[in-house]
């Protein structure tokens, strides 16, 4: 069974739990925030040797229990109260992008949602406007995978938001979410993840760049695959000289129980049992190493180290940088 086979799987079970991504067909496991954003922080910036790293908040969404898979639901509710959240309420993921800026050159790590998750994300125009950064300024955008919630930011009303800005993206993971063939096969649910993709195909069509695995993309980024949530789910090592930072996308996303149960997936994983062992690989990795990571749904920041903890692994916040 190839990995597309698998990955076609994974969109059938993630459509029963609802997998539509778009705000025209909102999915039943990301629950309407009631809250509005006007109370969240916009911005953290971090230096990786010479490298400034700004985390930008795109928003927020809040995962329905349902959509976590191979966990029960008293290590869910275990979980979260270890996290001081209450166990009756939906689980609260942050939306995080990064912006690096080396002279004229600005990269974006992701993108956000854009329009895709509703009134609580969307705002990555607003924050890298903070920045002094405009959308004509971008130089490149690296996807961590195609999601609607890493995509959905590149595209405006009138088409591409970064009209000067390389698309750069997984070689796996665009062949996927571009295939007519997988998208004709897929739920009717997940259809918007196809739709969106293509879109933004089209859009960036003559400024996309794929890369593979350990692509060295230039500018201190250099790729790591990460395959599960989606076939060509990518990491984004950024390094400078001995500092590295590794935004590890969706690997890792809910930190009140991946974790500690890192057998534990989502819904929208393509492949459960794949993302689970990556997540294990690269969480003994990070450990080993004892390497800063960044996560897209972690709360925000979303940037601290790994530890083992009890057989299993736990997540240790970064001090906050004062630069």
């Amino acid at each position: 069974m190839t990995s597309f086979d698998l990955s076609r799987r994974g969109l059938i079970l993630g459509a029963a739990a609802g997998a539509a991504f778009l705000a025209a067909g909102r999915p039943h496991p990301l629950q309407a925030a009631a809250h509005s954003m006007a109370p969240l922080p916009t911005f953290y910036d971090r230096m990786v040797g010479n490298l400034r790293v700004t985390t930008l908040l795109d928003g927020y969404f809040e995962l329905d229990q349902n959509s976590v898979t191979n966990l029960g639901d008293e290590q869910i509710e275990e979980g979260m109260k270890a996290a001081y959240l209450d166990p009756a309420d939906p689980i609260p993921l942050a939306i995080s992008t990064h912006v690096i800026r080396q002279g004229d050159q600005v990269s974006l790590i992701d993108a956000g949602a854009g329009g895709a998750f509703g009134p609580t994300a969307g705002r990555l125009r607003t924050s890298l406007e903070t920045l002094g950064v405009a959308p004509e300024d971008v130089t490149r955008v690296v996807l961590t995978h195609m999601h609607p919630d890493h995509i959905g930011g590149l595209m405006g009303d009138n088409g591409a938001v970064f009209p000067n800005a390389s698309l750069h993206v997984s070689e796996t993971d665009h062949a996927f979410w571009t295939d007519e063939t997988i998208a004709s096969g897929a739920p009717e649910s997940s259809q918007g993840f196809f739709a969106l993709a293509r879109a933004v195909s089209e859009a960036y069509t003559q400024r996309t760049e794929m890369f593979g695995d350990n692509t060295d993309l230039g500018g201190g980024l250099t790729t790591l695959a990460m395959p599960g949530h989606t076939p060509g789910h990518s990491g984004i090592r950024v390094s400078d000289g001995s500092d590295q930072l590794l935004i590890w996308g969706d690997s890792t996303a809910v930190a009140s129980l991946q974790f500690r149960h890192p057998d534990a997936g989502i819904a929208f994983d393509a492949d459960s049992a794949q993302a689970a062992e990556t997540r294990r690989r690269v969480l003994d990795m990070v450990v080993a190493d004892k390497m800063a990571v960044a996560g897209t749904h972690l709360p925000f920041p979303g940037i601290g180290h790994v530890e083992e903890k009890d057989g299993a692994y736990a997540w240790v916040p970064e001090e906050w940088q004062h630069i």
